[in-house]
């Protein structure tokens, strides 16, 4: 039962703000001297309006008018509380204006031809094995050289044929997993892999091998033994015998040799699945199991390969895994989703793998550009030259000169100096013995500048876009409203028990059952247990004693379920014989056969407060609201220019 209600249902009929008056237009109605214009009603009803082509009718907007004066009432009132200084308010606000700036933060363009990137390679699925040097990002100039000199060799190696690459991984790769296996990957897609592997990975012909290239991980060559078709997801069902040692592995094979069996001899997988499988989690679902994907995830490699050999229908023999030994029922294949389909989660991983530095760097590019980003390139040569060997040590202080308000660059209207970065590295990270002050100083004023230059361009967001503006500033009306209208209708409604049973017994008349029907249902998984049980239902046995015969050898044979349904509540139970004692289904989805005892009709009569507390806790909130809309109308005089609603729209048909 929810009794208040989602902050996304407050904010559906969410509009610019007092503050942020949108005029042009006729003045539509005002609310204690704050004018709602005609453009601004336009812009938010058009938000909401699902049919946004058509002209809307004069009822359609005189409705819809009802609705945004009273949201303008409780905005005000919400305001003129002083609920947007609450700092609860400031932070929750704050969190939401960092995620609906995300989308002005991006390029378009670099985002729309990474998503197609992603969106070809799923296509394909392709076989790697990597050789590697691990280097760590912050290594020293000669140990950098060293590695790539060091693998540059091992490649010129491959390529005359002098070694080969899994001699090479085998014998000198610092991946020690690498090293036992020859650097074997196995298939992967997108996603799988760091973006600048996955790359050369997709880039690089089939038989072929890399040239060097580096990661945060170090040096790597790849060598791609393969690519295929993407092979799509897999529904299958299965019937495991686990074992828990190697030795359990030859004691179990006749077991899983005698169900395998009696499937060639034509017994249905759902009922030795029921009858044997100890993979428990899935005995009620016949065996199914989630989809499994072709490449990653948790389910063993020669279970997939199995269940990607069969057709749609068929059933394997035996196949072993370090589970236990399995037969897998190959259920259904689907393909990789069309492009639309999946679009948007393509996107959402792409902002959250490290291609996403490739659209930070066109972002940059373009705010520089628009917000005027100028650096002092002479006033930086004065600030490297005050740098010593004692500077950016984890206790440095920064001398006067380094805390001077001299420019070094300029974003907009504001400044950036000596002082501001010196502060910036103060809190950055002690550099490491092998690098340079200057060198360490050049590297984080490039992300000292960058990191400024993204906080000037959100922080001016409101003022380049004004649909940023306006949708800040439903988020900042909806969570107000929503704080506001909870504490005065909806958590008043749930906690005041007094006002809420003096309103039931005001309306009693208004919550009444219809005519009902108890029952008790015996679900039988089988047909045996189905016959059992039918035979006893006839001879007058109880419940009990039925579940007590009839689950002696198997405990899922049959279970009872009690149930009432209200006429009108399902079909299904409607169209049955209400008189008859006993009625007979069969469930097509799950193959069950349920018996459903009629126990006795109850005819209509009034409902409790505890059998209707949902719709009757609505209702009430509806009669708070109104009351509570009433005293703010008192308090904010309403006026409604006539005439101004027919002029609206003007541009539809």
């Amino acid at each position: 039962m929810q009794l208040i209600k989602p902050i996304s249902s407050v904010i559906l009929i969410l509009v610019s703000s007092l503050g942020f008056a949108q005029k042009g237009g006729p003045a539509v109605f005002s609310v204690a001297g704050d004018t709602v214009w005609g453009a601004e009603f336009e812009r938010v009803f058009n938000k909401n309006n699902k049919t946004p082509e058509l002209k809307p009718t004069l009822d359609t907007l005189e409705s819809y008018q009802k609705l945004y004066v009273k949201f303008k009432l409780k905005v005000m009132e919400a305001y003129n509380l002083g609920m947007d200084t609450n700092q609860n308010f400031v932070k929750e606000l704050a969190g939401y204006r960092k995620q609906l700036a995300q989308p002005y933060l991006t390029d378009k363009t670099v985002t729309d031809n990474l998503i197609q990137e992603a969106y070809n390679r799923m296509q394909y699925e392709v076989e790697a094995s990597n050789l590697m040097i691990h280097m760590s990002p912050a290594a020293s100039p000669a140990d950098t050289l060293a590695a790539w000199n060091r693998i540059n060799a091992w490649r010129n190696a491959i390529a005359s044929g002098e070694k080969t690459f899994e001699q090479i991984t085998r014998d000198s790769s610092t991946d020690e997993h690498g090293r036992k296996n020859e650097g074997r990957l196995g298939y992967f897609t997108t996603f799988g892999m760091i973006y600048s592997f996955e790359s050369q990975a997709y880039n690089t012909p089939v038989g072929k091998i890399s040239e060097v290239f580096r990661t945060q991980y170090g040096y790597h060559i790849v060598k791609v033994t393969d690519k295929r078709k993407a092979r799509g997801d897999l529904k299958v069902a299965h019937i495991l015998i686990r074992v828990n040692n190697e030795s359990e592995y030859e004691k179990n094979k006749p077991r899983i040799d005698a169900i395998y069996d009696r499937l060639k001899q034509g017994e249905a997988f759902n009922t030795l699945v029921q009858d044997f499988s100890e993979d428990f989690s899935t005995r009620e679902s016949g065996g199914e199991l989630n989809w499994i994907k072709s490449v990653g995830g948790s389910v063993p490699q020669d279970f997939k390969e199995a269940a990607f050999a069969l057709k749609d229908g068929a059933f394997s023999e035996p196949v072993k895994t370090e589970l236990g030994w399995h037969i897998i029922k190959r259920i259904q294949q689907k393909p990789l989703a069309e492009f639309d389909k999946v679009k948007e989660s393509i996107k959402f991983r792409i902002n959250r793998d490290s291609r996403s530095e490739l659209n930070k760097e066109a972002v940059l590019k373009r705010i520089k550009n628009e917000n005027g980003y100028s650096f002092n390139n002479a006033n930086w040569q004065t600030y490297l030259g005050l740098l010593d060997s004692a500077s950016f040590a984890y206790n440095w202080n920064p001398s006067e000169a380094q805390l001077a308000n001299t420019d070094l660059f300029v974003i907009g209207g504001a400044s950036y100096t000596f002082a501001d970065f010196s502060m910036y590295m103060k809190q950055a990270p002690s550099r490491k013995d092998h690098v340079t002050p200057t060198d360490y100083a050049n590297d984080m004023i490039a992300g000292f500048s960058d990191a400024m230059n993204l906080i000037y361009e959100e922080n001016i967001l409101e003022e380049k876009y004004d649909d940023f503006k306006y949708l800040m500033q439903e988020y900042r009306d909806g969570i107000l409203l929503f704080e506001l209208t909870n504490k005065m209708v909806w958590s008043k409604a749930s906690e005041d028990t007094t006002g809420l049973q003096e309103f039931f017994d005001k309306h009693r008349d208004d919550y009444v059952w219809k005519q009902r029907l108890a029952t008790k249902q015996y679900v039988c998984s089988n047909k045996k247990a189905a016959k059992r049980v039918k035979k006893m239902l006839k001879s007058g046995a109880n419940e009990v004693d039925i579940q007590k015969e009839v689950n002696a050898e198997d405990a899922l044979a049959v279970k009872v379920n009690y149930k009432v349904y209200e006429r009108g509540q399902k079909e299904m139970i409607d169209a049955l014989d209400w008189n008859k004692s006993l009625h007979k289904i069969k469930d097509k989805t799950s193959n069950n056969i349920t018996f459903i005892q009629v126990d006795s009709i109850m005819e209509p009569g009034r409902k409790e407060l505890n059998e209707t507390l949902g719709p009757v806790t609505s209702d009430y909130q509806e009669e708070l609201e109104e009351a509570w809309i009433n005293t703010l109308r008192e308090k904010y005089p309403v006026v409604i220019f006539p005439n101004a609603l027919e002029q609206l729209f003007a541009d539809k048909n």
